[in-house]
């Protein structure tokens, strides 16, 4: 099935999220969702905006993030592909608002659901009030690992992180975004980035045609994602 022939249920039992759910609550949400097609770069919600949608990935790659007070810096808090779904844990802060900004990594298509209507159906459906409860946990675990990556790892440990991340969404063989992009992934600064790609190549852990890399030695670089 083409995507662009998929339907939201579809879109919607696909994701974790909605697992176990039944097919009648889940088509409750579709009179509530809307297509959303964004270019690479483009901006799904920035920081500080009111929570109003749930979105799920449907193609492509959203990145999460949040800026330094200066604006200059960025962090990169998750990033989310096809099947996994976006601010479904902000919907119940006490301040419902964004507290990250996100934007296409590469051209998307996400399904975006009333943020009023999904609250409705937690109130009504237990599967999905666990399955919530597991988001939020996988949700704190994910901040526990940005911590972790910046603080304790080093930078070829954290690339080999994300390029692992990138192969669970993909498979091996993928494009990468630019290297200034993956430093802001990674924290960290394009020339290291550039060098420690050259490495991995060197060793035979990757090839790299351009801007597509294939992971050849996935097990050197899981080994290398866990040092400390």
């Amino acid at each position: 099935m083409q995507l662009s022939e998929l339907k939201p249920i579809e879109v919607l039992a696909r994701c974790p999220l909605f697992q176990g759910v039944s097919p009648d609550r889940l088509a409750s949400l579709t009179p509530a969702s809307e297509w959303l097609e964004l270019t690479r770069g483009q901006t799904l919600f920035l920081q500080g905006d009111p929570v109003e949608r749930l979105y799920l990935v449907a193609q492509g790659l959203i990145k999460v993030f949040r800026h330094d007070p200066r604006g200059r810096k960025q962090v990169v808090m998750n990033l989310a592909g096809p099947g996994q779904c976006v601010a479904a844990v902000a919907l119940f802060l006490g301040n419902p608002r964004y507290p990250a900004s996100a934007e296409a990594g590469e051209p998307s298509r996400i399904l975006a659901v009333s943020g009023a209507s999904f609250f409705r159906l937690v109130q009504q459906d237990h599967t999905l009030c666990y399955n919530l409860l597991r988001a939020t946990a996988q949700h704190t675990g994910q901040i526990v690992q940005v911590l972790d990556r910046m603080v304790f790892r080093e930078v070829d440990s954290r690339l080999a992180e994300y390029l692992l991340s990138m192969a669970r969404i993909y498979g091996h063989s993928f494009k990468l975004p630019t290297n200034p992009e993956i430093a802001a992934i990674v924290g960290t600064t394009p020339e290291p980035v550039s060098r420690k790609l050259g490495h991995f190549s060197q060793q035979g852990w990757v090839e790299m045609n351009k801007r597509r890399i294939r992971i050849t030695n996935p097990m050197a670089l899981q080994k290398l994602a866990q040092a400390t």
